[in-house]
């Protein structure tokens, strides 16, 4: 399965999947390394594209909790609305599509632990 993860210290990740799969997004998989412990995680954007569907859960398989389920084209900035799916947000991200093709794209917000933490900020 086809995908990266863009993350940023002390501030959002980014992941694209591409095709038909199902995979796992772990929190580790979140952190920028080992100063950084991501506790949770808040689907906070939306891109994508598919002839199928795309659906994320919160845990590591379909058994967990269905957060998004996403047909044909979408785009949903959904901070713009002070929405986020942040549903057993200290669960892993389980994503799944059933079409041959396509593109997901999200944006997440998290929350971690530093270590050093800043101080006097």
């Amino acid at each position: 399965m086809p995908y990266e993860i863009t993350n940023n210290k002390r501030s959002k990740s980014v992941i694209r999947v591409v095709g038909n799969t199902a995979t796992n997004v772990t929190l580790t998989a979140l952190s920028t390394g080992a100063d950084e412990t991501v506790t949770s995680a808040a689907i906070t954007g939306i891109h994508s594209s598919t002839d199928g569907a795309w659906r994320i859960y919160r845990g590591n398989s379909t058994s967990g909790v269905l957060v998004l389920e996403l047909f044909g084209e979408n785009s949903l900035p959904l901070t713009q609305f002070d929405v986020v799916v942040a549903n057993s947000s200290t669960s892993n991200l389980h994503i799944t599509n059933s079409g041959t093709g396509g593109t997901l794209i999200l944006t997440v917000n998290k929350e971690a632990t530093y270590s050093p933490e800043l101080t006097g900020i």
